[in-house]
């Protein structure tokens, strides 16, 4: 019953395109000045709608928050939507300028196949409604919900692939349904090169690259010891790695019975992890205290990162760590670690999964000071100048002005008056 109905919604392709800005009955709507990426106010309102999976503490969520803000900023009507979410409750705060809904429900207990299709139709019934001149959708599942979701509306839609598709597990359904959502996509979004060559080469000519930008509260601050303070950030499961870093660790403790290690995040390898640490003997070195209170809060209570992940789309955690200055670790996967580390200045690569290494990496920088303050302050400024706030939403703004084209756009300015394109990775 439910394959049907999601192949029933899947038909609904006749849909009226929106009706024009003039017919929808919003205060909201009226027209304002808003500041485009080549710096001439135009006459002119966009309705965007975000769309991600939840409002929790991962890296889509953080930039979809930095993003709304922005465009809210410029003048633009932004909604967020959360198609898995059961209420509002975001761990990154939205001002109450920005529309923030839940469509997830009380949809757990349903059938994988029941849960896509009972999303989906909420998706399609908020955006028939809201009628936005862009949708910017996030991660492998969402992107294919909204590809199928707006069928029929002629509305653009950016995509932007958060994880590492050719390394996450993904179902059978979301792998032969992708190439038709993503197929629509007006542009997509990938956040490393090697992103970007992963896809197919029909694909190429609409996506651009966009890493995640530095994004650190004025208050973050380090709290230095006695260098023997590891830490560790993420969700507690397989694709992190954590596994391989508590073994990597248990050598770490041998030598330095002082060292401590902390993990950050939550999951459903917790119980796993929490045994494992047990059986090699570091229990008592180990602490798993879930997810912070607020953002950063790990920052202080480490002296030396490491990322240990199996794949990555991209590490935003590796990037805040550097900025706060915490000299850094990384198994040298795909995707992100190699270009975030492009210098053996800015920290110190590992190679996949390898634990006898990733162990006298750590063992290297407990025993020398020296090496960890250089690791310090060249990360930092490496992580600082390449991957600038201001300069990561410039490059999101002019692709959202390529992709969005609301009828008052039309007039306004010349091809001729505008910037040129963002330079596109061949």
């Amino acid at each position: 019953m439910a394959a049907t109905r999601l192949a029933t919604i899947l038909q609904r392709t006749h849909i009226p395109h929106p009706a024009k800005r003039s017919d929808r009955n919003c205060p909201a709507d009226k027209k304002s000045f808003a500041r485009r990426p080549w710096g001439k106010a135009l006459e002119v309102t966009v309705r965007i709608a975000f769309v991600l999976s939840g409002l929790g503490a991962g890296g889509a969520e953080k930039v979809v928050n930095l993003l709304a803000h922005h465009r809210n900023a410029q003048g633009d009507i932004v909604h967020v939507l959360a198609v898995n979410a059961d209420g509002p409750e975001s761990y990154f705060p939205y001002r109450s300028a920005i529309a923030i809904e839940a469509l997830g429900g009380s949809t757990r207990a349903m059938p994988r196949i029941a849960q896509a299709a009972q999303r989906l139709s909420r998706l399609r019934r908020r955006l028939v409604a809201l009628k936005p001149d862009l949708v910017v959708s996030f991660l492998t599942k969402v992107n294919v919900l909204v590809g199928l979701a707006t069928r029929g509306l002629n509305t653009p839609i950016i995509m932007s692939e958060r994880n590492n598709f050719t390394s996450q597990e993904t179902h059978l359904f979301w792998r032969l349904v992708q190439p038709i959502a993503v197929k629509g996509a007006a542009s997509l979004v990938m956040q490393t090169q090697d992103a970007f060559q992963s896809l197919p080469p029909s694909l190429r000519g609409k996506a651009e690259i966009i890493p995640n930008p530095v994004t650190l509260p004025p208050d973050v601050a380090r709290v230095p010891s006695q260098g023997t303070r590891v830490v560790a950030v993420g969700r507690l499961e397989k694709q992190k790695g954590f596994d391989l870093l508590l073994q990597a660790f248990s050598y770490v403790a041998r030598s330095v019975p002082t060292a401590e290690l902390t993990i950050f995040g939550d999951g459903s390898q917790r119980g796993a992890l929490e045994h494992l640490a047990r059986d090699l003997g570091i229990g008592d070195n180990v602490k798993m205290p879930g997810v912070t209170r607020f953002p950063l809060e790990w920052v202080g209570a480490g002296d030396i990162f490491v990322l240990s992940s199996r794949f990555e789309g991209f590490p935003n955690v590796l990037l805040e760590a550097m900025t706060a200055g915490l000299p850094s670790i990384a198994f040298d996967c795909s995707w992100g670690p190699s270009e975030i580390l492009s210098s053996p200045d800015a920290g110190l690569l590992v190679p996949p999964g390898d634990i006898r290494q990733l162990s006298e990496a750590i063992l290297s920088l407990i025993a020398d000071p020296a090496l960890r303050n250089k690791l310090s302050t060249c990360g930092s400024a490496a992580a600082s100048a390449r991957y600038a706030t201001s300069s990561v939403l410039q490059q999101w703004d002019n692709v959202i002005a390529r992709s969005v084209k609301p009828p008052s756009l039309k007039p306004t300015y010349s091809e001729s008056a505008a910037p040129p394109r963002a330079q596109r990775h061949a």
